[in-house]
């Protein structure tokens, strides 16, 4: 990695693909901080304050006081809602095609896009330095918002595309799930449709693949690879990422994990898990997804089933 960069781990993929996992995970390691999903901290930190991972609501964390202090000034110099706008107004799927190639950018859009690239930057800029960290991990999943980091010259930018069968991301996106990050209310997170969920898998898992073909660093985990082997899955994916530090010592065995505290800015509940966590691979679906749905899924997603290895798993 070029050491005068800011150096930033995105984990790409389709939701509900164990992007988290892997962002604690790799936050465990010395010298990595876990953002968790970046591209949303606009919405759920600054505009309905929920809470952070350390368990507290995101304007009264103090890491994240000292963040915004650092980038911005202070959380009365930002206004999130010009914020989300700018962000819609350039990181969308339907915006990818610009972000791909830089003449079909209109002067208004390449505008709008250096500016909420400069915003982007100095918030992760801050980060490291509050966090005194070495690298950032950011598991948004979005592929727009990595075509976005693109843009940061200032960023030394890794793909790490975290892929799981689409027919276990359709069936959980279906189940009823608690989120604990709005703490004001009991509330649940979004469920979609099998067809929604297949065309998603599709075009994430397509974009994010091709971000990866135009960047220099691009590397595929399977969730079920880190989830029936995570120390090892995890070593090698630290070694293809060419880190020099591979100590794991977080890890309690092959299987179990030891979490510390953290700051991700969002993501699965999973992220307010702490202390020592057992890895087991969710594999529900393959017993309670009713045939015509699993059918369903298979048939709208099948050609990356089969070029991920997944076409013929039972």
């Amino acid at each position: 990695m070029d050491e005068n960069k800011l150096k930033v781990i995105f984990i790409g993929g389709a939701s509900r693909s164990g992007s988290t996992l892997l962002d604690r995970i790799l936050g465990e390691i010395e010298g990595f901080f876990s953002l968790g999903e970046l591209a949303l901290i606009w919405e759920e930190g600054f505009a309905k304050n929920m809470l952070c991972g350390c368990g507290k609501p995101f304007k009264s964390c103090k890491f994240w006081r000292a963040v915004v202090e650092e980038a911005f000034g202070g959380f009365e110099e930002i206004n999130p809602n010009k914020i989300l706008e700018l962000q819609r107004s350039v990181a969308r799927i339907r915006y990818i095609p610009q972000l791909l190639f830089p003449p079909l950018r209109s002067s208004e859009f390449q505008s709008r896009l250096s500016g909420y690239a400069e915003i982007l930057e100095r918030l992760y800029t801050a980060v490291r330095k509050v966090a005194n960290c070495d690298v950032l991990v950011d598991s948004s999943k979005a592929p727009p918002h990595g075509f976005v980091l693109r843009e940061i010259k200032s960023i030394d930018l890794r793909i790490v595309h975290i892929i799981r069968d689409s027919r276990a991301v359709a069936y959980s996106r279906q189940r009823k799930k608690r989120n604990p990050a709005i703490h004001w209310k009991e509330a649940y997170m979004g469920t979609s449709s099998v067809l929604k969920s297949a065309i998603d898998w599709d075009l994430s898992n397509s974009f994010v693949r091709l971000l990866g073909s135009i960047i220099s660093h691009y590397h595929i985990i399977r969730y079920e690879d880190l989830a029936v082997q995570p120390r090892e899955t995890i070593l090698k994916l630290l070694k293809d990422l060419k880190i020099e530090s591979l100590n794991l010592d977080f890890f309690v065995d092959e299987r179990t994990v030891n979490l510390g505290p953290n700051h991700t800015a969002s993501g699965n509940p999973m992220r307010f898990k702490h202390g020592k966590v057992e890895i087991r691979l969710d594999e529900e679906w393959k017993r309670k997804m009713l045939a015509y749905k699993r059918i369903a899924v298979t048939a709208l997603t099948w050609p990356l089933l089969l070029r991920y290895g997944y076409f013929w798993r039972r």
